[in-house]
Formats: structure tokens, sequence, C-alpha cells
């Protein structure tokens, strides 16, 4: 599991009464077995500038439970946490015997989530649990959407906001889900005329995936 700084370490457990009474839904404890607060990552711990949109970064270990195995679970419990926590926030998910499964989180930016809808919840998140630790940037902004983009193997320009990067990201959702789509379709194909048309939607389709992982700017 990718680690962070142990100078920014804090290590502080959220227990579930302190949840409740932020309103958190009441079934939480269904599907997390502990929360902690693992890591604050700020100007001090981090050497790293604020900016006006991220001022802190705050790192939390969640430890699911089987119930919890499903993505929609988790994202309900995520998009509640976020909701009440000002900070942009990275999740580092853990099973109850404390396996590492995936890094989740939603981009946002001290001020709420990016994409301005806090019912529309869009999850960033990679099974891929060893994500290297974002090297030579000056600001913390720079880190958190370094370490987005990593995720869904996207690159970013430091002059891209990250509304326009949540953006970006949910148009190459949207695309994934065509390319999935189109894909199915020539499998079940027969007639080599229509496959034919199919397959250069197919490529119209991921020439803009490429162009979409890419920051213009």
């Amino acid at each position: 599991m990718t680690a962070f700084p142990q100078s920014a370490a804090y290590g502080k457990k959220i227990p579930f009464a302190t949840l409740r009474r932020q309103g958190i839904a009441p079934r939480y404890g269904d599907y997390i077995k502990s929360l902690v607060w693992a890591y604050k990552l700020s100007p001090e711990t981090m050497q790293l500038a604020a900016t006006d949109s991220v001022k802190e970064i705050e790192v939390m270990d969640l430890a699911v439970k089987d119930k919890c195995s499903g993505l929609r679970s988790l994202a309900a419990v995520i998009s509640a946490l976020d909701k009440i926590i000002p900070s942009p926030l990275i999740f580092r998910v853990f099973d109850e015997e404390g396996r590492a499964l995936k890094i989740a989180f939603n981009l946002k930016t001290s001020g709420g989530v990016a994409h301005g809808d806090s019912e529309v919840f869009r999850l960033f998140h990679t099974d891929e649990t060893d994500l290297p630790l974002p090297q030579g940037l000056t600001t913390l902004e720079s880190f958190y959407k370094r370490f987005a983009v990593a995720v869904d193997g996207m690159t970013t320009s430091p002059d891209e906001s990250l509304r326009d990067l949540d953006a970006r990201h949910y148009r190459l959702e949207s695309l994934n889900a065509e390319l999935a789509d189109i894909e199915k379709k020539i499998s079940k194909e027969v007639q080599l005329d229509r496959k034919y048309a199919l397959a250069k939607e197919k490529q119209t389709i991921v020439k803009e995936i490429k162009q979409c992982q890419n920051s213009k700017k």
C-alpha cells in the first residue's frame, strides 16, 4: 500500500459515534470496521506550498467488511465523509484482515466537490495500491492532481484546474463505457459490412480516449 511520509502521520481513530453526530448514515457501521485519520498532508509535513484550492490533504484508512466489497456501497460511505470534511481526501481501503484493496477518492477542492454537484458522486479508484508518490512538485495541489491522474493513466499540467481535470475524467469515464458497449456489439455482429463499420467507430472512440487522457494545456 502506498506509504506517505512519517512526518505527516496522524493516526487518529474516528469513532462511529462522532460520525453519527455529524449526520452520517446510521448504517455506516454495517460496511466499515474502522476509520483512521492516517495522515495530514500539509505544507509543514510535506514541504509543499498550499494553494487557494488545496490547503491540506487528508488520508483516511478504511477497513471494510465483506458486505462492502461492492464499489457502490464503498462510494456511498466515502461520499458521506467527503461532504463533511472540507479538505481534499485520499482513502486507502483495506479488508478486515488488513490486506490492501484499493485507493479511492473524489476529486474536489477545499471548497467542495469540484464538479459542483455533491449528489453526483464519481469515485476515482484503483486496485493498484502501490502508486508511487509524485516527486519534484512545489504545491499540494499539484501533488493531489498527479496522484489523481495516476489512477486512470492520465496526464495533467500545472495550469490545469481541478475542475477541468474533473470534467476530463468524467468524459473519459463516458468514453470507456462507449468503448465497452461497441466492443460487445462487434463480438456479436455476424455481417461483415456492419462489423467493419463498428470497427471504424471503435477506432474513433479509442483515438478520443487517448486524447482525453492527455492534458491539452
